[in-house]
């Protein structure tokens, strides 16, 4: 098998790294920009544009480029029937979106894709929905999404100005980058039809982003939701609370615990040791990946599904502009 990873800074490396694990002997060929020669030690071809890349006669390809360029890699690839699997999130724009939409209906039959939500891979993440569908605490009232960080802090070995973080026509600025959470909250609470928003660059941070967002989500007979993301949390933070008529559910990703309250009591969930272990989620998606590719068979969250999530973070982007 041959792999063609489409961008390789860190989580291009990332995914080199778990289909050699994945696929012992499998050959990798990357696309970048620009000359490598210093990672040429690592085994890896280096080509600098997509006709060579096809040239390689790829069998997957990996799409793990800034997200303001996944589009131009499907392009080339899915009418050439390669399996794809997209970092999220998908697009960068509205156009890009409508744009990816009219390639998939004018291909027809696409070829097997992936779009990379892999914390929908997290057990704990997985028995918190299972707690959900099965009413654990009663109907819903609230559900409150919280995530944020010291954007200098999260790649302390790049300068945070030249990441693609910083830079809103690249596929920067909370709301996309941190789609995370947007993506559970469609995973763990379906499809919400109405959106108020507000989002600003409100800190001392160098960017040309939103660096905070706040979003408010509704629907006939809720729940009623709250999303709130930024890079400014000094203290990482990342958590879900989800209150119902019968007690209250809180997934704490920091302080890897998943609580059910409710007036009696307050019982810690058991999720397995490798509940809150995201690394280990990369890999599982990506075995998902390509064992479905190597069949022809539809992923759990293929590229459709990954731009439903896209279009619930761009529908917040718009929301805070108007």
């Amino acid at each position: 098998m041959r792999a063609l990873i489409v961008g390789f800074g860190s989580i291009g490396r990332r995914h080199a790294v778990n289909l050699r694990r994945l696929v012992p002997g499998i050959r990798l060929t990357a696309l970048r920009r620009q000359k490598a020669e210093a990672l040429a030690d690592e085994g890896i071809e280096f080509v600098y544009d997509f006709e060579t890349a096809l040239r390689h006669r790829p069998d997957i390809a990996v799409i793990a480029s800034p997200t303001s360029m996944h589009l131009e890699a499907l392009v080339w690839l899915l009418p050439a029937g390669i399996p794809c699997y997209v970092e999220k999130p998908a697009v960068a724009t509205r156009a890009q979106a409508m744009a990816l939409r009219e390639l998939l209906a004018g291909i027809g039959s696409s070829p097997t894709t992936f779009a990379g939500c892999n914390f929908r891979y997290l057990p704990s993440l997985a028995r918190l929905r299972e707690m959900l569908r099965a009413g654990s605490v009663g109907k819903l009232a609230r559900a409150g999404f919280q995530v944020g960080q010291w954007l200098p802090d999260w790649r302390p070995d790049q300068d945070y100005r030249q990441t693609y973080s910083a830079h809103a026509q690249q596929g920067g600025g909370v709301i996309l980058d941190l789609i995370h959470e947007v993506d559970q909250v469609r995973w763990l609470l379906g499809e919400f039809d109405r959106i108020a928003a507000m989002a600003g660059q409100l800190s001392c941070l160098e960017l040309h982003a939103e660096d905070t967002a706040c979003a408010l989500l509704g629907r006939d007979g809720g729940p009623f939701v709250t999303l709130s993301q930024d890079y400014v949390s000094r203290r990482r933070v990342r958590r879900y609370e989800f209150i119902g008529e019968e007690g209250t559910l809180i997934w704490d990703f920091t302080a890897a615990q998943l609580l059910r309250v409710t007036r009696e009591m307050e019982e810690t969930i058991d999720c397995g040791p490798a509940a809150y272990d995201v690394s280990a989620t990369y890999v599982v998606a990506m075995r998902e990946f390509i064992e479905c590719a190597k069949s022809g068979r539809k992923t759990s969250q293929d590229l459709e599904e990954g731009l439903k999530s896209t279009e619930l973070a761009l529908a917040i982007k718009e929301a805070a502009q108007a």
